[in-house]
């Protein structure tokens, strides 16, 4: 029941914000983050409660909570207006260059609006190929996969054999991978590890066995939401990750470098990061 609901409010909202002029949908999403989000999700809440304090002690926790409801709900309005937006001129882009070699996998972060890293790759000459596990769970998700197909993105299918794929998209067709590291799964948020010790397993494990196998560099993808609905998407410089007669150990250091290297930027923007509701310090 509580999956419908939100459902049909994810419905209405969405519709919404496809058709509504730029002053209303603002208005719309802002109210939804102030007055609805966080009652739709009363245990993301309360775990955002806990996670800011014990992460980052030294922010205000209320204003850090109230960003957080506000990126966490525009960002999820605005998907049926990203590429709109985009061709506002919202959104300025920086380390574009670093997206010129192959093979190349973009770790992306969900910081800021992170539909705008894609959006970038597409605009700046490296539209990203993404993995993608159908069925779809839910109506946001497949609003998400519709509008990404629209931006300019191809999708590989998720599964067992989902390397081939992917290793013939990096060396053979040179295109660049999309993987985003710090994603929600089996109910454990995988990365960064945020004093949880070594990662294993998840997106951020695959990356580095990815790179391994492709000899693909990595570049950090990541965005933040500025006032007055503007962003800055930023590409660091390349990370070249391991690669000896080693395997379990090139992994290992790999996924570790990963790690070291992701988890200053999502400290650093905390309040807009996607997965501060859901991380778990035992997780």
């Amino acid at each position: 029941m509580r999956r419908l609901l939100l459902d049909a409010v994810d419905r209405v909202s969405v519709n919404w914000m496809r058709h509504a002029p730029g002053p209303l949908a603002h208005a719309y999403a802002g109210f939804m983050a102030r007055r609805l989000a966080p009652r739709l999700y009363p245990r993301g809440a309360r775990y955002a409660r806990e996670n800011l304090p014990r992460l980052r002690p030294d922010l205000p926790l209320e204003p850090a909570l109230a960003e957080m409801w506000d990126n966490l709900t525009r960002s999820f309005l605005e998907v049926p207006r990203a590429r709109r937006m985009y061709d506002e001129g919202r959104v300025e882009t920086r380390g574009a260059g670093h997206l010129a070699g192959r093979p190349l996998i973009v770790a992306a972060l969900h910081l800021g609006n992170w539909e705008m890293v894609g959006l970038s790759m597409v605009r700046h000459g490296a539209p990203p190929v993404a993995f993608y596990q159908p069925p779809a769970s839910s109506y946001r998700t497949d609003t998400v996969v519709a509008e990404r197909l629209k931006g300019g993105g191809r999708l590989l299918p998720l599964g067992r054999d989902a390397a081939r794929p992917a290793v013939a998209a990096l060396v053979r067709d040179r295109d660049v991978l999309l993987v985003f590291p710090d994603e929600f799964q089996h109910g454990r948020v995988a990365a960064p590890s945020l004093g949880r010790g070594p990662r294993r397993g998840g997106n951020i494990e695959y990356t580095a066995r990815l790179a391994r196998l492709a000899g693909a560099a990595v570049v950090i993808g990541h965005c933040r939401r500025l006032p007055g609905q503007r962003f800055v998407v930023t590409f660091e410089p390349p990370l070249h990750l391991p690669r000896s007669a080693d395997r379990e150990a090139d992994i290992r250091a790999g996924t570790a470098l990963l790690d070291a290297a992701i988890e200053p930027i999502i400290l650093a923007n905390l309040p807009q990061w996607l997965m501060l509701h859901e991380w778990r310090p035992e997780g």
